[in-house]
């Protein structure tokens, strides 16, 4: 391909699923940017790449429903490229392409920064191409990155997984866990810093299992709370097991560190917890929560939650819901299990009839929002520090914020106030987003 001819070329990227999904996007858009592509619109696309996730059932089934529509884009444009990175290229491999024949390319995880010369292959043969490799990092570190916002960014510290939940197939896509070098994390936190980002978020699929070169995650938070000039600092997710007294004294002595602690569960029932092997009980999840809300009592804490796994009786079922009303979370990912091929839980008979899921996961919801709306309406009247992300998506005439614990909050205020941090009274509760008033500014 000639250099003016790939500088026409138009990409379209579309991103499902998690954070370190997001950042994976931002670096192709990156690197392809780059290399002379242009990053537009799936309508002005010449390809169209599509990031994917495996984690869950609903969220394949949104790429599958994608590449039917595209396959008929492809009859009236069959010169469109269309291809796929992403967890669900790690887990269904070449199969993806005899399924659809409308696929011209799938990069594995670890192979993104070679997107440039994979789509080159693809125009000039006009086959399908893939590039899947089975070991190494699947973490780049390059100022290539597209961000997405000048002030936020993602930066993963570790991914992969050693543990052994039965219903999980992150070891498959991504891995065993690794950990990068604490020196090369610092280093490219002082580069966001330095390029004018002020909160950072560290990602990993248990992050808080991080150990790189023999620092562990407690400590390579310490270390990056030293960078100056950078603001806040948040993680996810993190396992229950890896949840140590360490962690919580250094959250609890570091304002820098962010009060939202994303701390999955998955079920309160002790039998279905084993039968996960998700390494705790539900008694030594609470003492957990209990600490750590003893030692930051501003802390917000959000959860995941499995209904309808394998063997889920009623009784199991009304554990979980104990749960959550004795925990009180600030926020919940509530789920129906579906069966990911490849786990162990595979191998388990997926039987808890769908409609009784259905039924299940409502009556969560129902439950955790009242629980979110007594917990949000307790922080009406308050006045709490809110770092100014940037205009409101919905009325130009307010800021955009977020607290400590995360929660969104608009209010009216001045352009120049954005990247800076400011006191704000919390009025009301729209949508799960707070309504403030600015009091005084505060001058960085």
């Amino acid at each position: 391909m000639k250099l003016d001819e790939r500088k026409s070329l138009k990409v379209a990227i579309h991103t499902f699923g998690c954070q370190m999904n997001e950042y994976d996007g931002e670096v192709a858009a990156g690197i392809l940017g780059a290399a002379g592509f242009e990053i537009a619109g799936e309508g002005d696309a010449d390809v169209i790449l599509m990031n994917t996730c495996s984690v869950r059932e609903h969220a394949e089934e949104r790429v599958f429903s994608r590449l039917g529509m595209l396959g008929k884009v492809k009859r009236t444009r069959p010169e469109l490229i269309v291809g796929l990175m992403g967890c669900m290229v790690e887990e269904h491999r070449e199969k993806l392409f005899k399924r659809f024949h409308q696929l011209d390319l799938m990069v594995g995880t670890r192979n993104i920064k070679e997107l440039p010369s994979l789509i080159e292959e693809v125009r000039r043969r006009r086959q399908q191409v893939a590039r899947i490799k089975q070991d190494g990092i699947s973490i780049e570190y390059t100022d290539l990155v597209r961000r997405t916002s000048k002030l936020h960014a993602w930066l993963p510290i570790m991914t992969g997984c050693d543990k052994v939940c039965t219903f999980c197939i992150v070891p498959v896509t991504r891995g065993g866990e690794v950990s990068m070098p604490a020196r090369e994390v610092y280093r490219e936190a002082s580069r966001l810093v330095g390029e004018g980002v002020k909160w950072i978020t560290l990602l990993g699929q248990n992050v808080n299992s991080y150990r790189g070169e023999g620092v562990a995650f407690p400590q390579l938070l310490e270390l990056l709370c030293q960078i100056d000039r950078l603001e806040r600092i948040s993680f996810t997710t993190s396992h229950p097991s890896d949840a140590t007294e360490e962690l919580f004294q250094t959250i609890a002595r570091n304002p820098k560190i962010s009060r939202r602690f994303h701390l999955p569960l998955q079920s309160g029932s002790d039998r279905i917890l084993k039968r996960m092997k998700r390494l705790h009980t539900y008694e030594d999840y609470k003492k957990k929560v209990n600490r750590l809300r003893e030692l930051a009592p501003d802390v917000s804490l959000t959860t995941d939650i499995i209904v309808g796994f394998s063997g889920e009786a009623e009784e199991d079922y009304e554990a979980t819901k104990r749960a959550l009303a004795e925990v009180r979370y600030d926020g919940a990912y509530i789920y129906k299990y579906s069966v990911r091929p490849t786990t162990p839980a595979a191998k388990l008979t997926d039987d808890v009839p769908y409609e009784v899921k259905e039924e299940r996961n409502q009556e969560l919801l129902r439950l955790q929002k009242e629980i979110e709306r007594e917990k949000n309406r307790s922080w009406l009247g308050r006045q709490v520090g809110v770092f100014v992300e940037g205009r409101s998506p919905k009325r130009s005439d307010q800021l955009l914020g977020r607290t400590l614990q995360e929660k969104k909050v608009v209010f009216d205020g001045a352009q120049d106030l954005v990247g800076t941090f400011q006191t704000v009274t919390l009025l009301d509760i729209k949508n799960e987003t707070f309504v403030g008033a600015l009091e005084s500014v505060c001058v960085p």
